[in-house]
């Protein structure tokens, strides 16, 4: 994931593009699709700094997918993978494998903090 690559700069766009709003205007299969992408993409070019953002991408996917399915999200515990996955990036963006992107970083990193935001206050 740490290397510049611009299939991975256009996925964080992508992921910034689809998620830089509200969050009651992305469907559950805008997200699940954003996450399949990004465990394509982790499995591919993944590392071991990464594998922690992968665990938590697949708990994500299975929180969103359940919610889609009942049409009842667990807010919180949504709140609480996004809190991780923001933590881990941090951590990914700081690597100095990662210095090629930080700008890429920073704005998924801001993103998923809003998201966090918007879930938590639905919680």
């Amino acid at each position: 994931m740490i290397s510049q690559n611009q299939n991975q700069t256009s996925l964080i766009e992508q992921t910034v593009n689809t998620f830089d709003g509200r969050i009651g205007e992305t469907t559950a299969t805008d997200g699940l699709t954003i996450i399949d992408q990004w465990l394509n993409r982790l499995d591919v070019a993944g590392d071991e700094d990464t594998d922690d953002i992968a665990d938590t991408l697949e708990s994500l996917r299975a929180e969103v997918h359940v919610a889609q399915q009942y049409n009842r999200p667990d807010n919180q515990r949504i709140a609480t993978l996004l809190e991780d996955l923001i933590s881990q990036t941090q951590k990914v963006a700081a690597t100095a494998e990662a210095s090629a992107e930080q700008e890429e970083l920073s704005q998924l990193v801001a993103t998923l903090e809003n998201l966090h935001r918007q879930v938590a206050t639905n919680s």
